[in-house]
């Protein structure tokens, strides 16, 4: 999957590896992975009550809850040592100190007694120095801990690098998000709008109305869909990192290698197949100053349809803004008017934003590829 360990050096440069590897003298023994499927039916198996069980138990609190001690209760789940424990939500100090492990409440961060709170004044953690900005919920604490063996209980036997890939891949997106919203900290300085469909408005919306008798009943059962809920991101992210991102990888590394082949620029780079390949872009670019002199300004991959794609690349992760993006004139043409304004025969689209266009040919994506790049 890597063909060097450069991914994961530049990941413990920014201090996001954790060693997978067991202890001397333990041994890590092979177990199927955990299923959403294996995982949801734990999960509806799971008593959530609001009165001291007996035995051990998970402990978080009553009341509304949110998104990351759902899914930090979700990731304990995964783990053998939780998987058959009740969970008790209470505010009560003397129920709360008999439990087996803390989440969300208790007033302490405590993590060889299984103490996981951050709402204490004194909490200033974060999951390491490239994150400086954004202190841990629930969730973060709980990955922190405990997410090595959450990416080894759902992906099975995987090798260490590989682990160490997913394991950062997953705090950057999924668990830095319920962090981030948890913490109050806003997406971007100005927002153009609010957005209602992320983890956590889900999860919010399961907690009871106004309209609804806010009884420990109801609220345990509405707590148990939201670690279901998280449960099905947690494994839908970590899973298509493992089956289908990471793979991707290679595919990118080598393409990127091969760009001169394809123009002397080496700023067009041709895929052989269409798969995941931002990302893994920007981290080999990141690696290496090799990849990045210079820069890929368009990327070539076959569609579904078998037609051809032209997409421009963005100048920084996540951005919608692009190095070069196709020329202006193109945008929002189509068809035989686009192949009579280039002068290229079976355009099908540039779109009005410009960072993408297709064509019926894999060579008339090329040349789109390079008159664009003439094209001041």
């Amino acid at each position: 999957l890597f063909g060097s360990t450069a991914l994961v050096a530049a990941w413990a440069r920014r201090g996001l590896v954790v060693q997978l590897a067991p202890a001397a003298g333990e041994t890590m023994a092979p177990s199927p992975p955990v299923s959403f499927e294996m995982l949801a039916d734990r999960l509806k198996g799971t008593e959530v009550v609001a009165k001291l069980p007996e035995g051990a138990f998970i402990c978080t609190h009553h009341g509304s809850f949110h998104a990351d001690e759902a899914m930090a209760c979700a990731m304990l789940k995964c783990l053998p040592e939780f998987a058959e424990l009740p969970i008790l939500r209470t505010r009560n100090a003397d129920d709360i100190d008999k439990a087996k492990i803390v989440v969300d409440v208790g007033g302490t961060y405590e993590p060889e007694k299984h103490r996981y709170d951050h709402h204490q004044k004194s909490f200033i953690d974060t999951y390491s120095e490239e994150y400086l900005e954004i202190r841990l919920s629930s969730a973060g604490l709980v990955y922190k801990h405990f997410g090595p063996q959450v990416v080894h209980a759902l992906c099975g036997e995987i090798e260490e690098r590989a682990a160490s890939a997913i394991l950062a891949k997953t705090y950057d997106s999924l668990i830095r998000e319920l962090d981030a919203l948890d913490n109050g900290v806003p997406i971007a300085d100005e927002q153009r709008y609010r957005y209602c469909t992320h983890l956590g408005a889900r999860v919010g919306r399961l907690n009871p109305s106004w309209q609804e008798p806010s009884t420990p009943e109801l609220e345990n059962s509405r707590f148990q869909e939201a670690m279901q809920l998280a449960a099905k991101e947690l494994t839908d992210i970590i899973c298509g990192y493992f089956t289908s991102w990471l793979p991707a990888r290679a595919i990118v590394q080598n393409a990127l290698a091969a760009r001169m082949d394809i123009h002397p620029s080496g700023e067009i780079m041709k895929l052989p197949t269409c798969c995941p390949w931002q990302e893994h872009m920007f981290d080999l670019e990141e690696e290496e100053e090799a990849n990045r002199q210079p820069l890929v300004k368009y990327v070539l991959f076959g569609d579904s349809h078998g037609g051809w794609r032209i997409q421009a690349t963005p100048k920084t992760r996540g951005s919608f803004e692009n190095r070069k993006p196709l020329p202006k004139a193109w945008c929002g043409v189509r068809d035989q008017a686009l192949s009579d304004l280039i002068n290229i025969p079976g355009c099908i689209f540039v779109h009005a934003n410009g960072f993408i266009g297709g064509h019926s040919t894999e060579a008339g994506a090329y040349e789109m590829a390079v008159k664009a790049l003439a094209t001041e």
